[in-house]
């Protein structure tokens, strides 16, 4: 962590912003392609030849193998996140990225194109597992939501720079004449700012210190949160010494839940409910999904193409409309996730989107053709539809996985859940532009009847994190679901153990050196077995957090 970084809120909305900037990759690569498909240079370079454009199937393949690169980089985040710790783990992603920027801008093959989806899908799907975590895990219970709205509402902001060469023109828009290599390339190459930016910063920014914690790195966990909360406070400063005490009660209760190896922790329950908590993150991953926002996505040129018969430019306008919409949208959950709660939102959104899907597949059959105030009615629900799931959805489902999961197990979790939000939206963009093709406005049916499933799933299984510490939530579950008395002991040990190091008496009885005076946390940790270790700091790990 580097000495020159502000502290207190200045320091945590330097990680907001960075962290921001790595998630704004998801968001930008989603929008560009939607134009990158509709391009001169690949509708007479990726098909069979010149004169014949990519398939269906080629088209959807091709952007739905992001999503599998995707589904990879979550699944590695599975394996490495947790010895990565966070900040390594982003500016693994951002690498990757990089390097899949450069070879879908640069390709003249099919296969080189795919190879670079496949790549930038690793790297994205290893930002937007790790960054809500890092993010979740460096910002206050009070504001934590609004934290996370203003990095998806950047992300949002991405899907709009993917229409966006300066602030008066759209990347794909503007170049929607343009016949040239560089009117497919320029806008891929672009995401490469946002990783830059995001890896550089990661060098400075501090390690979370929650992931210090879990690691046995308690000193530098202190040091962390010194520094997070700022205003001059102390390791003597009751809010730090109850932050501390909180994570090693919750790290200790964590532990005990039995099984010994880290994968499967993930589906033993334990006082904290592990498999629980995970089936949670999963839920909200799938359901993300299941709302249908990648079908509008991913295709906003193609369904305009296809139901208002407009041109390639006009498709390409209203396209860039759309994620303004979801930009501004968004907006409005920075206020609204801390004050009504994330399932309120969840179960809001369902409603609302369902609704729109419903009236879209009532349109589409009736439309008399060419009429354009039909059309206009359709393309105004899909409007309502992307600021609904923007307010409601986009924020509330990348951050609840991150709120609900245990220490232990929370780049673990995130991870698992992340293979679910990448292989369906896979399922998503892989099935839309057959679907369309086939079944037409039955396709809005399927999602509206997905959306209807969700509300009331949400409201009997799914608790609410507003205001809660991470810590909290496992406190929530034990005293919930059968784990009071591991928490009791728990919270006994730890009184005895504070108790003992503030009278000059250690867990052990003997009597504390001057040398080791400060905090509880400096002195001793909490240990796997329930007992008391102490503390020892190497001087590579020191300087390893930065």
């Amino acid at each position: 962590m580097a000495s020159f970084l502000p502290t207190g809120k200045p320091l945590v909305y330097l990680i907001t912003i960075t962290c921001s900037a790595g998630f704004l990759n998801f968001g930008y690569d989603q929008g560009v392609f939607a134009g990158s498909l509709v391009s001169h240079y690949y509708l007479t370079t990726f098909g069979p030849d010149p004169n014949t454009p990519p398939n269906a199937s080629t088209q959807g393949t091709t952007s739905a193998l992001f999503d599998i690169g995707g589904a990879v980089g979550a699944l590695a985040v599975l394996f490495i996140g947790a010895i990565l710790g966070r900040r390594r783990a982003i500016q693994l992603g951002c690498v990757l990225v990089t390097v899949g920027a450069i070879l879908q801008a640069t390709s003249s093959t099919l296969g080189q194109l795919i190879a670079g989806r496949l790549v930038t899908g690793v790297g994205v799907g290893i930002q937007t597992t790790t960054v809500p975590n890092y993010l979740a895990e460096c910002t206050p219970a009070a504001s934590r939501g609004a934290h996370m709205a203003i990095e998806i509402c950047i992300a949002a902001l991405g899907l709009f720079l993917a229409q966006s060469a300066t602030p008066y023109k759209w990347i794909n828009y503007s170049q929607a004449y343009s016949e040239s290599k560089f009117a497919f390339a320029f806008p891929l190459a672009f995401q490469v700012v946002f990783a830059i930016f995001t890896g550089c910063f990661c060098f400075v920014l501090p390690e979370s210190p929650r992931w210090l914690v879990s690691r046995g790195r308690v000193r530098e966990a202190e040091a962390v949160v010194l520094r997070l909360l700022g205003n001059g406070v102390t390791p003597e400063t009751e809010e730090v010494r109850h932050m501390m005490k909180e994570m090693l009660e919750a790290e200790e209760l964590e532990s005990r839940g039995g099984a010994q190896s880290r994968f499967k922790q993930l589906f033993t329950s334990g006082p904290t409910q592990n498999a629980r908590r995970v089936g949670l993150a999963c839920l909200v991953a799938i359901g993300q999904q299941a709302t249908g926002i990648n079908a509008i996505t991913y295709y906003v040129p193609t369904l305009l193409e296809t139901y208002l018969k407009v041109g390639r430019q006009g498709s390409l306008l209203i396209g860039g409309f759309f994620s303004l919409v979801s930009f501004v949208f968004t907006l409005p959950t920075i206020i609204l996730i801390d004050k009504i709660g994330r399932i309120s939102l969840f179960i809001i959104g369902c409603v609302i989107q369902a609704i729109c899907w419903i009236i879209i597949a009532a349109l589409i059959p009736t439309a008399p053709e060419g009429s354009t105030v039909f059309g206009g009615v359709i393309v105004a629900f899909i409007f309502v539809f992307f600021a609904c799931y923007s307010t409601c959805w986009l924020a509330t489902s990348w951050g609840y996985g991150a709120e609900v999961l245990p220490l232990n197990i929370r780049s673990d979790g995130l991870g698992f859940a992340g293979i679910w939000v990448w292989f369906f939206n896979f399922v998503i963009v892989e099935w839309t532009p057959t679907a369309i093709q086939n079944i037409g406005y039955k396709y809005y049916i399927i999602l509206a009847v997905f959306n209807v499933a969700m509300i009331p799933i949400f409201y009997y299984c799914a608790p609410e994190t507003r205001g809660k510490t991470l810590e909290e939530m496992d406190f929530y579950f034990a005293s919930k679901y059968g784990g009071q008395a591991d928490l009791a002991a728990v919270e006994a040990q730890h009184r005895v153990l504070e108790k003992d190091v503030n009278s000059g008496v250690d867990a052990h009885g003997r009597k504390v050196g001057e040398k080791d005076e400060g905090s509880v946390q400096d002195k001793e940790s909490v240990g796997k077995g329930g007992g008391v270790r102490t503390e020892e700091v190497e001087a590579s790990e020191v300087s390893s957090s930065g």
